[in-house]
């Protein structure tokens, strides 16, 4: 039987030793004697490993008088390099015949752990950043850099100037703020920023790491999430709209239907202002009825005849509709069609006609003669089409943009606030979505955009 060569066992190790079958010392490396030597050199290897760690190599030994071990096993543990001191380790354990082949690597495993969170923090897929107890951002992430280019490449950065980029969306105070990450160990507040452009919501948290005594700043885009609770908030809003709708519908159906018959009796009776008078009713009454059917079509989805249908035919007959006004108005009207594949859509055609009429019925009382009012239909990104309607009108502020959609509110005299809730109301029904850009003096531009439909799942 060979006998087993220590000193080949050793070479190229800093950390090495050798035991037999019941955990005495064979051989070790100098660097082993070296770390141990205010000890003494060891004898056992419980003069070397704590507990823990102990167990597990007397569990292999003790298997292998009794069977063949082979292969490598990587134990994990604490050295023993002081009385009062252990240093975290991992081993890598081999069995030769009778004897243990122990490799001890010291500090390499939290070395490991500590590159791993470190590029954890580079790569994470939101802005992160350091800051310490003064307040000063000392590190960034790369998604942090990319989004704040300009803070994250200057040195000595306050984390009160970084918030001077962005607008918080309700009451801040950023000695609360802190004081509140100190004391509860994390704080949180929504900021908008802009950029490019852009305007995102930002969710910042903040939160106390009580080791280090550093702050950790997390920046979670939200803009998605806010938008669906304002979606959410609008819809709610239709809903009570809705309900409010159908009790007066059936409050004022019969008594305004027994006014007009009344009034069509009259108004074959009276002559004179008396006449002039009635018309003047019989007109209200009209106008009355017409905004009590805008509210019904408000009040809940209908049963609708959903249909496939070309999106370029129905917006020509549109056209064909309100080319007559146009030309009284003596305004522009222009339209592009930019595609070579038929532009299809999936919805009921004359809720999406409304819809298409009320927008530049809007525009058109919003503009002057030699006007332009443009309609364009693009092929958009993600299987969409885009519906661009156009004006060079009198534009909007930003606070009647934010409103525009809401029902009952209306700047044209004698309108009903009602229309333009029919029209949000009905493209997102129909898996739509519908924006507004504006300028005032310069005109408004609404973006529509509604799935597509291939010719092949059409037919």
């Amino acid at each position: 039987m060979k006998t087993l060569d220590i000193s080949r066992f050793l070479e190229n190790s800093l950390f090495k030793i050798i035991l037999d079958e019941n955990g005495n010392a064979l051989e070790m490396t100098e660097a082993i004697k070296l770390l141990m030597d205010h000890m003494g050199t060891p004898k056992h290897m419980s003069d070397i490993f704590d507990q823990p760690l102990l167990e597990q190599i007397e569990t292999r030994l003790h298997l292998a008088k009794t069977q063949v071990i082979s292969g490598h096993n990587v134990l994990t543990g604490h050295l023993i390099v002081s009385n009062e001191k252990k240093e975290p380790c991992y081993i890598i354990y081999q069995q030769h015949a009778d004897k243990a082949i122990i490799t001890i690597k010291i500090g390499e495993q939290n070395e490991k752990l500590l590159q791993l969170y470190e590029n954890a923090y580079l790569t994470a897929t939101i802005p992160m950043a350091l800051v310490n107890e003064s307040g000063y951002i000392i590190s960034t992430n790369n998604e942090f850099s990319n989004e704040f280019p300009s803070h994250s490449s200057s040195e000595f950065v306050h984390l009160q100037d970084h918030f001077a980029l962005m607008t918080p969306t309700s009451t801040f105070s950023y000695e609360d703020y802190i004081q509140k990450a100190t004391i509860q160990a994390s704080s949180k507040v929504n900021m908008s920023y802009s950029a490019n452009g852009l305007t995102h919501i930002y969710e910042v948290s903040l939160t106390l790491d009580h080791k280090t005594r550093m702050f950790i700043l997390r920046i979670l885009d939200i803009t998605e999430r806010e938008r669906l609770l304002d979606q959410l908030a609008h819809s709610d809003q239709l809903c009570t709209t809705g309900e409010i709708a159908a009790s007066i519908a059936h409050e004022v159906r019969n008594p305004m239907t027994t006014l007009e018959g009344f009034l069509q009796l009259l108004e074959h009776e009276v002559t004179g202002n008396a006449q002039m008078y009635v018309s003047v009713i019989q007109e209200e009454v009209k106008r009355m009825n017409e905004i009590l059917n805008e509210m019904l079509a408000l009040s809940k989805p209908v049963v609708d005849e959903i249909t496939v249908f070309s999106l370029s035919v129905l917006i020509e007959d549109v056209l064909l509709l309100l080319r007559p006004k146009a030309l009284l108005d003596q305004i522009h009207l222009v339209n592009e069609f930019n595609s070579k594949e038929p532009m299809l859509i999936r919805a009921n055609p004359n809720r999406i006609k409304q819809v298409l009429i009320n927008l530049l019925k809007n525009a058109m009382e919003a503009m002057i003669p030699n006007d332009t009012l443009s309609i364009s239909v693009n092929e958009g990104e993600q299987h969409k089409i885009d519906i661009l309607i156009s004006d060079t009108g009198v534009g909007m502020d930003e606070k009647t943009m934010e409103t525009i959609f809401l029902p009952f509110v209306s700047d044209k005299p004698g309108g009903t606030g009602l229309g333009l809730p029919f029209v949000k109301k009905t493209v997102l029904e129909y898996g739509g979505t519908i924006s507004v850009t504006s300028e005032l003096d310069k005109g408004t531009v609404f973006h529509l955009s509604f799935p597509l439909v291939s010719v092949a799942l059409s037919e």
